[in-house]
């Protein structure tokens, strides 16, 4: 058994279709597409490529694929987080039930970080703290939402067996129609009385005005968070272009206070219940099995990908209004749940409005550090 870096265009595909047999025996795991992953994996396409040096590895057993690891250097992360720029990353892990090939992976990720005088490994990370992150290590007997990761039981045994500790948990919180009891509602009635606040849809006709403030109260409402980075321009173009076919304005909302943008909450059908019909093809009829899925069938969940209020106007309700708007328009949609996340496990000024409406912690993704 060998690791190897992952160079060559045949290594690249062989590192994107490894999960596929991975995990045929997982029900709920839900198949990439493969046209997206190796846009995701191609230095031209993906902006990420752009400031962090990223290197692919490949385990194999003769010349089986058993196994797989990215090792990131990050510097904009050491930029945000000076004390921390000691730190490297890893990610896109995928492994069989074998110590030898974890422990392996593992140490090729290790070395090829200490080799670039980092100290530590951060993992794991889908390429930065804006992707897919974390490991999942409670909530494994349903499907994963739209941009999260899922992976069998086992990699926790296999992270800490190579002596990653956790640093910090994400947790996602599901809301369910049915147990929805108007809690939200003197709250917004509250809110709006005041006359000082609107909620409005996001404009489609106007998606670059729109863009510049989801940015801007992103950078700012997350500023403080652990790990955060800011988004590139780059990073904001192309993960826009990805989810903008799936932009429901009715979902999608600015709050404002005074007729100036305050907040964003931007919730999306959940399109993993289409991917998985497509089984990772868009064609021949891959994209009719989704778009059937999304526009006519519909999807029963909906994922919250972000909700932020700018500093300034914090502790004005607006949270809890944009909350109870998306129930409010979302119940009449078709939608059955709704899943918000990833959120901090301290982040209390999210969790808190969401225990009033009876939110349920339903999936916990766990990252892990450990000295190089």
């Amino acid at each position: 058994m060998s690791v190897q870096p992952a160079r060559t265009p045949e290594d690249i595909e062989q590192y994107i279709r490894f999960p596929f047999g991975l995990y045929s025996g997982y029900p709920h795991w839900v198949p990439p597409l493969l046209m997206e992953r190796r846009d995701f994996l191609n230095p031209r396409k993906n902006p990420v490529y752009e400031y962090a040096e990223v290197q692919p590895f490949l385990a194999r057993r003769g010349t089986q694929v058993v196994g797989t690891i990215t090792a990131l250097r990050n510097p904009r992360f050491g930029e945000f987080h000076p004390r921390e720029g000691h730190i490297g990353f890893f990610g896109l892990y995928e492994c069989e039930r074998d110590a030898q090939t974890s422990r392996a992976l593992f140490t090729a990720a290790a070395e090829w970080l200490q080799s670039r005088g980092l100290a530590a490994m951060r993992g794991p990370t889908n390429f930065t703290t804006n992707d897919v992150l974390g490991l999942l290590v409670e909530g494994f007997d349903e499907d994963p939402a739209i941009l999260m990761p899922y992976n069998p039981p086992y990699y926790a045994e296999q992270f800490e067996a190579f002596g990653l500790s956790k640093v910090k948990d994400l947790f996602a919180l599901e809301v369910r129609a049915d147990q929805y009891k108007g809690q939200l509602e003197a709250l917004a009635r509250k809110v709006l009385l005041r006359g000082r606040i609107a909620v409005r849809p996001v404009d489609l006709k106007r998606w670059h005005e729109e863009l510049a403030f989801v940015r801007h109260c992103y950078n700012e409402a997350w500023a403080d968070n652990w790990g955060f980075v800011p988004w590139t321009d780059r990073e904001l173009e192309v993960l826009a272009k990805e989810l903008k076919p799936l932009i429901d304005p009715r979902l999608a909302m600015v709050g404002e206070v005074d007729g100036e943008p305050a907040a964003i909450l931007i919730a999306v059908p959940d399109a993993n219940e289409a991917l998985k019909l497509a089984n990772g093809r868009l064609f021949p009829v891959g994209l009719l099995k989704i778009l059937w899925r999304i526009k006519v069938a519909g999807c029963r969940r909906m994922r919250v990908l972000a909700l932020g209020v700018l500093p300034k106007y914090r502790r004005l309700g607006l949270d809890g209004l944009l909350i109870q708007r998306t129930i409010q328009n979302g119940i009449p949609l078709g939608y059955e749940r709704a899943e918000v996340g990833w959120i901090l496990e301290d982040n209390e000024a999210i969790l808190q409005p969401l225990t009033h409406i009876d939110a349920r912690r339903t999936k916990v993704y766990r990252l892990y550090d450990r000295a190089v």
